[in-house]
């Protein structure tokens, strides 16, 4: 047998063991899928707890301004966590650490000094515009302090991702944050003496938000490799901000893409119509879970595929992974269609069944999502990160215009199908972008 043969069977032994490439995403998809099934189901029922407490009309306070804070942040994020993550893989598998630990002292830096600009200019304006509402006034109050919180989680998310620790990365912010806040809102909607108002929610969400933020820099601090800690920081502010800024923008696209629908409906429509699309909303990610946990492993494995020049391997993977995601995706499409509007009157209450038809059009949207794969990751980890700011910005551009055309017409439906035609739309641009510029097609057929 020539030396060959061995090498390729041993690949396949190590494959079988789980010691190749598809053993490795399989432990790293396990463990962020489990993450992400926890953080959807933690959502879930923080988003129960809520409006039990709250009603449909106090829910939608808090989840406007929830949005609305979430939408803040993304500036004070400038792209930098996609950044990182493909920097930090890049150093670790080249052994130049300077570089590395020079971006992620740079980055919190920037993180934290836009922040604070946005979160003292947003603070002024709630307090010289004069909101007459006086609840809505103190919930937009309390979730300014969201939006530095916001900003350091996702650094330290990207920085443990991009070093392979996947879960630790993704624990505190999307596990152990709702978490906490499900215990501090159950807490309090035992008490009897305590009535839950939308503004002491949003006090919750930010103490929970400190509290996982203190775990994530511990967790840093501990898996951060010696050879980091003893390399001198090598500083290129000029190429990151060049590279960060299309991320930046690609970013605050696919955040108006998610957010304006809510936004758009604090705005045109009353605050119970709000609550009751947030339900909607939070349900629909259920669909979208096997993408994300999956997008939050491949990452890195892209960077390092392209980088080899190994782009058979990088085509089975990305089809692999549009594959899986959607197998979870349709399923639970399926449910909501056949038992979606029992299940939201029996766990949310009557007022909720108004959130069935938005539901099942989210699915729908996300199905196609899943479908389409990583398009955006795959770009974004080969440095084309401009060609997926130029489709999100028409994406996004799309889903504010037929918000505010369908929103008037047919209220949530119409947020609704508005949201999840902008995302087909944007996934199929992204998805010849991708056949165009890696010669790869990323869809699961």
């Amino acid at each position: 047998m020539s030396a060959e043969d061995n090498q390729q069977q041993e690949s396949l032994r190590d494959g079988w063991r789980g010691n190749g490439l598809a053993g490795r995403l399989l432990r790293g998809g396990a463990g962020s899928l489990s993450a992400q099934i926890a953080e959807v189901l933690l959502g879930l029922l923080l988003l129960v707890l809520l409006a039990r407490g709250l009603g449909a009309e106090g829910l939608g306070v808090y989840a406007f301004v929830l949005g609305l804070m979430t939408l803040l942040s993304v500036p004070t994020r400038m792209g930098l966590p996609p950044l990182i993550v493909r920097e930090t893989a890049r150093g670790q598998a080249s052994g130049a650490w300077g570089p590395v630990r020079g971006l992620w002292r740079w980055a919190h830096g920037v993180a934290m000094g836009l922040s604070v600009l946005v979160a003292l200019g947003l603070g002024g304006v709630i307090i010289v515009a004069g909101v007459e509402d006086e609840t809505l006034r103190s919930t937009l109050l309390w979730g300014v302090l969201l939006v530095p919180l916001l900003a350091l989680l996702g650094i330290r998310t990207a920085a443990l991702r991009g070093l392979r620790h996947v879960l630790a990365g993704v624990l505190p912010g999307q596990v152990i944050r709702p978490g906490l806040a499900v215990v501090l809102i159950g807490l309090l909607l035992w008490l009897p003496a305590v009535a839950l108002t939308p503004d002491l929610a949003m006090a919750m969400m930010v103490l929970a938000a400190v509290l996982a933020f203190a775990l994530g820099v511990l967790w840093l601090f501990r898996l951060r490799p010696s050879e980091l800690t003893r390399a001198a920081p090598e500083y290129d502010a000029r190429a990151w901000f060049a590279a960060a800024w299309p991320m930046a923008l690609s970013h605050g696209f696919q955040q108006i893409n998610r957010y304006a629908d809510v936004i758009l409906l604090g705005i045109l429509a009353a605050s119970v119509d709000v609550g009751v699309y947030r339900t909607a909303a939070q349900g629909a990610l259920m669909v979208a879970l096997g993408l994300k946990a999956l997008n939050m492993v491949v990452a890195p494995y892209i960077t390092r595929l392209y980088n080899q020049g190994e782009f058979a391997k990088l085509q089975k993977m990305a089809r692999r992974t549009a594959q899986a995601a959607l197998a979870f995706a349709l399923p639970s499409v399926l449910v909501f269609a056949l038992v979606g509007e029992w299940l939201l009157v029996t766990v949310f209450g009557p007022e909720f069944g108004a959130a069935w038809l938005p539901l099942l059009i989210l699915g729908l949207g996300q199905v196609f999502n899943a479908g389409f794969g990583s398009t955006g990751q795959l770009l974004n980890m080969t440095g084309h990160e401009r060609d997926v700011t130029r489709v999100v910005a028409v994406a996004a551009g799309l889903n504010v215009v037929l918000n505010l055309a369908l929103i008037p017409l047919f209220g949530v439906a119409g947020a609704a199908a508005a949201t999840s035609v902008s995302l087909v739309v944007w996934n199929v641009w992204l998805w010849f972008v991708v056949r165009q510029r890696l010669r790869i097609r990323c869809s699961a057929f």
